[in-house]
């Protein structure tokens, strides 16, 4: 980065301002081009430019411009500088053919690996997330962790003004991010500051006309042009100031805008007007070309017709209720999870270890990324985007193209059980009637990811009241559901097995919403069986999980392919080791390399090649698999390994190729 300063002392009004203070400077490339860069003020007559360039050779600064007129300014420095080497890996872009991923400039695959730091000291928490192989964070401008331009705790900013102490500290995280390697998604707004409903902020607003601000209500965030005028000025200066950055990989407009009383009040056109405009205020002004996004459920009509990517967030009790929610549907552009963290945010580790690698083998464009950031610092976490960052690179899948949910089936010696994860919240039903066969896994990208996890009572009974499983047990077994929580009125669960009512228990009131651990369990005799799971209470419980046991093999898989490529996610049921066997089907015929990849110690377990005849699938019998373990295959490898063992021997026949290349390093003198 390029930093051109100079002094403007002829400028009058607010220098925040960029309708009444719009300065540009030109400057000129080696090849002659030009580039106009908006500059931002930074304190008494300073001013200053930031430039990225893709281009080695000398560049030279030219006209500097007030609302379009050439004006005079002094001290200009530099006026001129040589760039020399070679651009970097550049911005990250969506792939123009394949636009449900990530590329960079130079068209290398990006693949986001890494967590939220959304507040606090977060600069030395990216270097180390940098340091362990991740390479995203998403990072918040919020007034409590010192991060809001116009927002500071404790202080009174004339309207229209920012904080340039804050500014330096966002210069200093910039900075921390680029030299760890580590691409950021930069939180402008967060749905706090607009809400009296959820995690409000409202009260403490400066916006806010009891504290001397000019809106009446926090949904008139969204429509006053005041707000709009106001928040504009504020993203035409962060462009300014920190858009020369690749590792920049997107501004998010807002965090979880659902949350918003805008949206609790139904004026979601208002909402999706104002990202519509806040996106192309920002690419009309971005001369590097950011993505552009949001974080929200998806279910707000035209909320993300203009963003880039799609980010939603998801709080299961178990990761794989969601991270493959996406599989089965075709994306017009990449998505992937902004935030995951187990419900009620009580974790060992063994959540983002499941969040990572169950995602990985899922078709988002980028892995689930964990919340509490804090708890992996406490608990020195970060080995877990080692593992996952090493299975990224060695594997290659980022850079695959093709691929599709793996038409996998397993075989194991024994059953074990089947655990049907609802991946909602507090939603209505849209179905609560399944059919569970035999063996089948309904992991995150079937319906389960979108059935409520709160079963309602008599308090929103219309919401879903119950659920009905049609199974068929290979042998006797049992259905057990597991309870999270109990609301405060009382609850009461019953599982009935063709219409008997087997096993139930009831909750009193209490005075508060309760956590709690409890297992229901109902015997089911072998054959085909309706199972009906109700609340006959007052008010809703939380289902953690539905378990079938035994009903699946004992290893569940979860995977992406292609005709001649696939990465698979192996995972024990069980809490003994099992062996197994993987049929992929849909492959080419040939040889192929395969990978087993020890998801614990972040290494491959061992290599070995298998075969497939035409009309055959890929046959894999797995290492035993103790918690899970991750394989790849790859035709095209074992293809390009015998290529290069031919070339190698006929390279040292004829004396040329890498043989002689060998020869003459041997002789070559030392230091030379």
């Amino acid at each position: 980065m390029v930093e051109v300063s100079f002094e403007a002392s002829d400028v009058r009004g607010n220098p925040f301002d960029p309708v009444e203070n719009d300065i540009k400077v030109t400057i000129v490339r080696p090849d002659q081009r030009s580039i106009r860069l908006p500059a931002f003020y930074d304190g008494e007559t300073t001013w200053k430019v930031r430039y990225r360039p893709d281009i080695a050779g000398r560049h030279t600064v030219g006209a500097v411009s007030h609302n379009g007129k050439t004006m005079a300014v002094s001290k200009i420095e530099p006026r001129e500088f040589t760039v020399s080497g070679r651009p970097g890996p550049g911005f990250v872009r969506v792939a123009p053919r394949q636009p449900a991923r990530f590329i960079r400039s130079d068209g290398s695959a990006y693949y986001p690996i890494g967590m939220n730091v959304a507040w606090g000291d977060v600069i030395p928490i990216i270097t180390k997330l940098g340091q362990a192989g991740g390479n995203w964070a998403r990072v918040w401008m919020c007034h409590w962790g010192g991060a809001n331009l116009d927002w500071v705790m404790n202080a009174k900013l004339e309207s229209g003004t920012l904080d340039l102490n804050v500014a330096k500290r966002w210069d200093e995280i910039v900075d921390a991010a680029e030299k760890a390697g580590v691409y950021l998604q930069v939180v402008l707004q967060h749905h706090g500051q607009y809400s009296t409903r959820v995690n409000p902020n409202w009260s403490e607003n400066p916006w806010n006309k009891a504290n001397g601000g000019f809106l009446s209500a926090p949904g008139e965030f969204f429509a006053n042009p005041r707000a709009i005028a106001l928040t504009q000025a504020k993203y035409r200066y962060i462009i300014a100031r920190w858009g020369h950055s690749p590792n920049v990989m997107a501004w998010e407009l807002f965090n979880e805008v659902e949350w918003t009383d805008a949206i609790a009040n139904r004026r979601a056109d208002e909402v999706v007007r104002w990202h519509n405009a806040m996106a192309q205020y920002i690419r009309a002004n971005d001369p590097y070309n950011h993505l552009v996004t949001t974080s929200s459920d998806l279910k707000i009509p035209g909320l993300w017709q203009n963003m880039s990517y799609r980010q939603p967030h998801a709080y299961p009790t178990d990761a794989l209720a969601v991270t493959a929610a996406f599989d089965h549907a075709k994306q017009d552009r990449p998505v992937f999870y902004g935030e995951i963290g187990p419900s009620g945010l009580k974790d060992d580790g063994t959540f983002l270890h499941r969040a990572l690698w169950s995602s990985m083998a899922s078709l988002t464009a980028g892995a689930a990324q964990y919340w509490a950031w804090d708890a992996v610092d406490a608990s020195s976490w970060y080995d877990r985007f080692t593992r996952a960052a090493n299975f990224a690179r060695e594997s290659g899948f980022p850079s695959r193209s093709g691929l599709l949910p793996a038409p996998v089936s397993v075989t194991t010696s024994t059953n074990g059980p089947l655990t049907l994860r609802p991946g909602g919240g507090w939603a209505k039903a849209a179905k609560t009637e399944f059919t569970v066969l035999p063996g089948e896994d309904p992991k995150s990208g079937s319906e389960w990811s979108s059935v409520p996890s709160f079963l309602q009572g008599n308090a929103h009974r219309d919401m879903m009241s119950g659920l009905t499983l049609r199974v068929n047990f290979p042998e006797a077994g049992a259905c057990s559901v597991a309870i999270a929580q109990v609301a405060r009125a009382g609850a009461g669960l019953t599982i009935a097995v063709d219409d008997e009512v087997v096993a139930s228990k009831m909750y009193e009131a209490s005075a508060r919403d309760r956590d709690v651990a409890d297992v229901v369990t109902a015997k089911v005799p072998a054959g085909s069986h309706a199972i009906r799971i109700a609340n006959t209470g007052a008010d809703w419980v939380v289902v953690s999980g539905i378990t079938l046991d035994p009903y699946a093999p004992a290893l569940g898989c979860i995977g992406k392919s292609s005709s001649d490529y696939g990465v698979l996610w192996v995972y024990n049921r069980t809490r003994s080791p099992v062996s197994g066997k993987l049929a992929i089907a849909g492959v080419k015929p040939g040889t192929y390399e395969i990978a087993w990849f020890d998801t614990a110690k972040g290494v491959v377990l061992k290599r070995e090649t298998a075969t497939v005849r035409a009309k055959e699938s890929l046959t894999l019998t797995t290492p035993p698999v103790t918690a899970d373990l991750a394989v790849w295959f790859d035709r095209a490898a074992s293809a390009g390994r015998k290529n290069a063992t031919a070339a190698s021997a006929s390279g040292a026949r004829n004396g040329s190729g890498p043989a002689r290349e060998r020869d003459a390093d041997q002789k070559a003198p030392k230091g030379g």
